[in-house]
């Protein structure tokens, strides 16, 4: 895989000093595998079934009728600072939630927070906390507890029309090396939307892709010298518009395009006191052109080492007379010593499929996701050295997601 000319930031005033830039090298030899990979999954990677030769439908979540058969249609909740607590209650599709909440925490930084949280100060720039875009000590939510979730902001009083199913958690907006005194008294009130539209059934993805759809695309993307890089891991079925309101939905952010970008989104961020999580990638290219839309997701003090970050292209295929968008993803987990040179350059997780995965839970958690499928291609690849020397390997799947 090739980081070149990736990024590295500090955060908050940091900015200010610039970024850095990883160099290129040449990509060492490939080793791809004639005979199908095995449908081994990662420990968090949907489940799957196999409904034809090279395609895996992924099984769409489905609420549990007895668990939303018991459900009240209120609730009272004492949510304290510190780890996510659960409610207990199982929201769906089509759920409206009405949520007020009163009380006052102390904060160990000598600040006092009522549920609408307090404006982040100087400090608060060199923290993370569980959500970053809310103010500290903020009342939170999230659906289900798994990373690819994304909390949202509550405050003293939100209405939510919920879209996905999962178990609902709550927590004040505290990082991890502050604590709290006292807790928020929540209550919520459990209703059916009238005004969200029902999303349509999911679709049998299935029943219409075939490996085929993908032996006009190649197996890897390439730097501008034409070097093999990352693998093409997952493809989505939508129109533009969708594939841009699926991927903020589901958190990923687009990163600045150049360095200048950079230095100057960081100092207004910083101005602001806001967090800064989105630094630039490298250019790479799929049929002769760079990506269609760059984007990632991390924690701002984190984001100079360890991201999860990802590049899109549309195709010329379509499905079911929707465009197909490819894409490759990997999950930086820190720096390693580039063997060409000895320089400094990105570690990534070499077990890709699950970035991969993690795609997919995101945007299922989101609940923007219509049907999903893995694909076996023709000439799946499993294993190939990086350019900077090491090795990644993969199961050969592409996950192809369908959007609302």
């Amino acid at each position: 895989m090739i980081h070149s000319s990736k990024f590295l930031s500090s955060p908050g005033i940091c900015l200010l000093l610039g970024a850095c830039f990883f160099a290129q090298g040449q990509t060492k030899p490939v080793r791809d595998f004639e005979s199908p990979p095995t449908a081994q999954q990662s420990s968090q990677a949907p489940a799957a079934t196999t409904v034809r030769p090279g395609v895996q439908a992924i099984e769409m979540k489905a609420p549990d009728a007895s668990a939303l058969s018991s459900r009240k249609g209120s609730y009272s909740f004492k949510v304290p600072a510190g780890d996510w607590t659960d409610t207990g209650v199982i929201v769906t599709v089509g759920d409206h939630l009405d949520f007020t909440a009163t009380g006052t925490v102390t904060i160990s930084d000598g600040h006092s927070s009522t549920p609408d949280g307090n404006a982040r100060g100087w400090k608060d720039l060199l923290r993370q906390f569980p959500l970053n875009s809310a103010d500290s000590g903020a009342l939170i939510g999230r659906i289900s507890s798994g990373d690819a979730s994304v909390p949202f902001l509550i405050g003293a009083s939100k209405q939510l029309d919920v879209p996905t199913t999962g178990k609902l958690f709550l927590n004040v907006n505290v990082s991890s090396d502050l604590t709290g005194d006292g807790s928020y008294a929540v209550k919520m009130k459990l209703s059916k939307s009238q005004t969200a539209a029902i999303p349509a059934a999911s679709i049998n993805l299935a029943s219409t892709l075939s490996p085929d759809l993908f032996s006009n695309i190649p197996r890897r993307v390439q730097d501008q010298q034409g070097n093999p890089g990352d693998m093409v891991n997952f493809a989505i079925v939508g129109t533009q518009d969708q594939v841009q309101k699926a991927f903020t939905a589901a958190g990923w952010t687009g990163v600045d395009k150049t360095t200048q970008d950079a230095i100057v989104h960081g100092l207004l961020a910083t101005l602001s006191h806001e967090a800064y999580t989105e630094m630039p990638m490298s250019i790479l290219y799929l049929f002769g052109r760079p990506q269609d839309l760059s984007l990632s997701r991390a924690d701002p003090l984190a984001v100079a080492a360890i991201r999860h970050h990802l590049r899109v292209w549309k195709t010329t295929e379509t499905v079911d007379g929707k465009p197909l968008w490819v894409g490759s993803a990997t999950h930086d987990n820190g720096f390693e010593k580039d063997q060409r040179n000895g320089s400094v350059t990105h570690h990534i997780d070499p077990n890709i499929d699950v970035e991969r995965d993690f795609i997919q839970q995101s945007f299922a958690a989101a609940g923007v996701l219509a049907g999903a499928a893995y694909v076996t291609p023709s000439n799946p690849l499993q294993t190939a050295l990086t350019a900077t020397g090491g090795s990644f390997h993969s199961d050969g799947r592409i996950v192809v997601m369908a959007l609302r």
